[in-house]
């Protein structure tokens, strides 16, 4: 992050990027508390961090909006597209080495071999038009309902300025409202895609980020009587009710807000508090912070890594290698699967900048020659 006084934001994605590997860890078990705990709060974390991220922009002009969207959805969308794309190709050697098993569904989606033009064309349609559904890469819907998000806010925005019927700032928190409203009633209609149903709830929560940064040198994170209310309220909260925003499921919109502004406290004071003791942790999980996306693209693979060790050790049945969220997750085996999920984006991470720098030299090298 640019501004290193705002760095307990990037410790803080890197918190909740961990919170969420960790989940996909035991979500074999939809009953399991740890799972329901952490997806009460995780991912609005992320959101409440974009939003504040955002600015408080304004745009005097269509072209401001414009360019500001084109900005900051191309590289959202170039990221999304690049993976999708990549996954589709991979499609029929992930099948070949059991990763896919073309006669079980995975998450309501059968993985299908690439076996004519048409249908491969089919699937990249819908990537295209952010359709994309790869399995193993269920994660990136974050990526999607961010893009609605940021267009739809950023209209928002826009609008409020032009319209001379009411104060901007009054017109911005009704729309927002009733965007999240709208959110709400969409989790009752199976054929509108969750993304987007998510993308509107989100939107009252990136608001919030937004006008924690307007306000941010009034804003304190560090009360630690707030912390252990916030973690308390949440390990109450969990045994009434769940979230799981990638299918926009929630039990009620009053628990929504209460669980997200509690988690979204928690995770600031702690990152706040880390930011302020530890400074190799600090560092690893602003790393960790920084590459948020590229760990929601490769943990999944991370996790087949573990499974073939486990196979390996345990001699299972290597069909059951095609299972999305690992297999025996319990125990010792948890942390073999956090190990792996979050080390194989690493490596990626460090191997892809290598890349980068060995042929940055190269190109300065051929030009000097």
């Amino acid at each position: 992050m640019e501004n290193k006084k705002y760095r307990f934001l990037d410790i803080a994605r890197g918190i909740a990027i961990i919170l969420m590997v960790l989940g996909h860890c035991v979500q074999w078990n939809r009953c399991n508390k740890v799972y329901n705990f952490i997806y009460l709060f995780h991912m609005a974390v992320f959101m409440f961090i974009s939003g504040f991220l955002f600015k408080n922009r304004s745009f005097n002009n269509l072209k401001d909006l414009i360019d500001f969207l084109k900005r900051k959805i191309k590289k959202l969308y170039l990221f999304y597209l690049k993976y999708e794309v990549l996954f589709l190709l991979l499609t029929n050697l992930f099948i070949s080495i059991g990763f896919y098993n073309p006669n079980e569904e995975l998450l309501g989606i059968v993985v299908k071999p690439i076996s004519s033009v048409s249908y491969f064309i089919k699937r990249l349609i819908r990537i295209i038009l952010l359709a994309g559904n790869d399995p193993l890469l269920i994660a990136l819907w974050f990526i999607i309902s961010l893009i609605c998000i940021i267009f739809g806010y950023s209209i928002i925005k826009f609008v409020s300025l032009k319209q001379k019927i009411i104060n901007p700032k009054i017109f911005e928190k009704i729309a927002v409202i009733i965007c999240f409203i709208i959110g709400c009633c969409m989790r009752f209609y199976d054929k509108i895609p969750t993304r987007v149903g998510a993308a509107f709830v989100f939107m009252l929560i990136y608001d919030l980020g937004n006008e924690a940064y307007i306000h941010k040198n009034k804003l304190k994170f560090n009360n630690y009587f707030l912390t252990v209310i916030s973690f308390c309220g949440l390990l109450i909260l969990n045994n009434f009710g769940h979230i799981n925003m990638s299918s926009n499921e929630f039990s009620n919109p009053l628990f929504f807000m209460v669980c997200s502004l509690l988690g979204i406290y928690l995770i600031l004071s702690i990152s706040n508090l880390i930011n302020e003791k530890s400074k190799k942790l600090s560092n690893f999980l602003e790393y960790l912070g920084n590459i948020t996306l590229t760990i929601m693209t490769w943990h999944l693979i991370g996790f087949k890594i573990a499974m073939i060790i486990q196979f390996i050790f345990l001699k299972v049945d290597f069909k059951n290698l095609s299972l999305l969220l690992g297999y025996q997750t319990k125990s010792l085996w948890l942390a073999l699967y956090l190990v792996c999920g979050i080390g194989l984006p690493v490596i990626i991470d460090k191997s892809n900048n290598k890349i980068k720098c060995a042929y940055s030299k190269f190109k300065l090298s051929r030009a000097n020659n």
